[in-house]
C-alpha cells in the first residue's frame, strides 16, 4: 500500500486526483456484499452498470417514470468520450422497505434533496454502511442527526454527465485511452479500516478506481470552493464550456474566487488544500492558470461532465453557494470575486451582455 504520485501535467486541473489518497492493488475476484444504489441519475446508473457487469449483487432504486423505463428497457448509457453505448439489466426496486438488508447503500442524491432519504434509511436497521456521494460544504452534522455515525462514509463521484430521453450520457476520463477518474471516499474521522477496505475492493474489482481520503471533510470543502466559481462561470455563458474558455476576464475572476475560498478555508483551520491541483492557483502565475482552465474547458470531458451537471443542478449549486457563504461569514474575509461571480451567475440566463459590467470591478488578487 502506498501514496500515489502526482498525475501528469496535462491533467493538472482535474477535479478528482491521486495525491492525498491511499491506493493499493485490489483482487478482481467478486465478493458477497449486497449493494443498493439509491438514485437513478447519471452517476447512480453508471456505478450500477459497472457493479452489475462485474457480477456484484447490486440493486438500483428508481422511482416513477424512470423506474418504468428501466423495467422495460434496462440501463442505457452513452460513453461520450469513446462513443460506445453500454447496456445492462440490473435488479430494480421502487422503494426501500423497513426490513431490507444491505451491506452497503450508495446514495447519489443531491444534498438539497436528502431529507426524505434520511427518513427512509433511518427505518432500515439492516443497513450496515451508507456512502453519500456528492457536494457538501458544511460537514456531516446534518447526516449524524438522522443516522448512526459509525455507518456513514462520504465522498465524490469520478464522473459527470446527464440524462436525455432516459439515456445516460457520461464522461469519466479525459480521452478514449485515458484513465478513468477515481471515486473519492472517506470517513468523517479519517480512519481507514476493514470496512473501508471492503468497500474499496467492491469498486476496484468493478473497474472503478478509488481514492481513499483521510480528510474527506476538507476535500469536499475545497472541492466546493473550486467548483462554485466554475459553475457560475458556466451560468454566465449559458452552460457553454467553450465560450467560457474564450472569456479570459471571467477566467481570471474565477481563479481569484477560488483563491478567496481557499483563504476562507485556511482561516477555518483547513490548511491542506485538496484536491492537490488547488495548490496551483497559488503556485502558478495567473496567466498560466488561465491557460490551464482553457485547456480543460475545451475538452470533451468538460463539455459533458461540467455543462450537463450544471444545467440539471442549478438549485443544488445555489444551495451549495449559500452553504459556503456561511463559512465565509464566520471568517469575515472579504470575497469580492466570489460575490461578483455569484451575483452575475444568478442573473445571467442567455444575456451575455452583463459579463463585463458585472465582473469588471470584482477582481481581487
Amino acid at each position: 500500500m502506498g501514496v500515489r504520485r502526482s498525475p501528469a501535467t496535462s491533467d493538472w486541473l482535474g477535479l478528482y486526483i491521486d495525491l492525498g489518497c491511499i491506493s493499493g492493488q485490489i483482487s478482481r475476484k467478486g465478493d458477497a456484499m449486497k449493494v443498493l444504489v439509491y438514485g437513478a441519475g447519471p452517476t447512480g446508473c453508471f456505478y450500477t452498470h459497472f457493479l452489475n457487469e462485474a457480477g456484484k449483487d447490486v440493486t438500483l432504486l428508481a422511482r416513477g417514470k424512470r423506474l418504468e423505463f428501466l423495467k422495460n428497457n434496462g440501463l442505457i448509457l452513452v460513453d461520450e468520450i469513446s462513443g460506445r453505448t453500454l447496456r445492462s439489466r440490473p435488479k430494480l426496486v421502487g422503494a426501500l422497505a423497513a426490513g431490507d438488508e444491505y451491506d452497503l447503500v450508495i446514495v447519489l442524491v443531491r444534498k438539497n434533496k436528502l431529507e426524505p432519504v434520511f427518513a427512509n434509511l433511518a427505518k432500515c436497521s439492516g443497513i450496515k454502511s451508507i456512502l453519500f456521494l456528492g457536494n457538501n460544504a458544511l460537514g456531516f452534522s446534518e447526516y449524524t442527526r438522522h443516522l448512526p455515525e459509525e455507518k456513514l462514509l462520504f465522498g465524490f463521484p469520478g464522473l459527470g454527465g446527464g440524462i436525455r430521453d432516459n439515456v445516460v450520457h457520461f464522461a469519466d476520463r479525459e480521452g478514449p485511452k485515458g484513465k478513468r477518474r477515481e471515486i473519492v471516499i472517506g470517513q468523517a474521522d479519517g480512519s481507514v479500516g476493514a470496512k473501508m477496505e471492503s468497500i474499496r475492493k467492491i469498486f476496484e474489482s468493478s473497474q472503478i478506481p478509488v481514492c481513499v481520503s483521510r480528510n474527506i471533510d476538507g476535500w469536499l470543502k475545497y472541492h466546493a470552493a473550486m467548483i462554485l466559481p466554475l459553475a457560475n462561470g458556466l451560468y454566465i455563458h449559458d452552460y457553454d464550456t467553450k465560450k467560457l474558455a474564450e472569456d479570459k476576464e471571467t477566467l481570471r475572476v474565477l481563479i481569484r474566487a477560488a483563491k478567496e475560498g481557499g483563504r476562507v478555508l485556511k482561516t477555518l483551520g483547513y490548511s491542506k488544500r485538496e484536491p492537490f491541483q488547488y495548490n496551483l492557483f497559488y503556485w502558478l502565475p495567473e496567466f498560466l492558470n488561465v491557460q490551464g482552465l482553457q485547456r480543460l474547458l475545451r475538452s470533451k470531458f468538460a463539455e459533458v461532465a461540467f455543462s450537463l451537471h450544471a444545467l440539471a443542478a442549478r438549485d443544488e449549486f445555489r444551495e451549495l453557494a449559500a452553504d459556503f457563504d456561511k463559512l465565509v461569514q464566520v471568517t469575515n474575509i472579504e470575497t469580492p470575486s466570489i460575490d461578483g461571480l455569484l451575483k452575475c451567475g444568478n442573473r445571467m440566463g442567455r444575456q451575455g451582455r452583463y459579463v463585463k459590467s458585472a465582473l469588471g470591478t470584482s477582481g481581487s488578487h
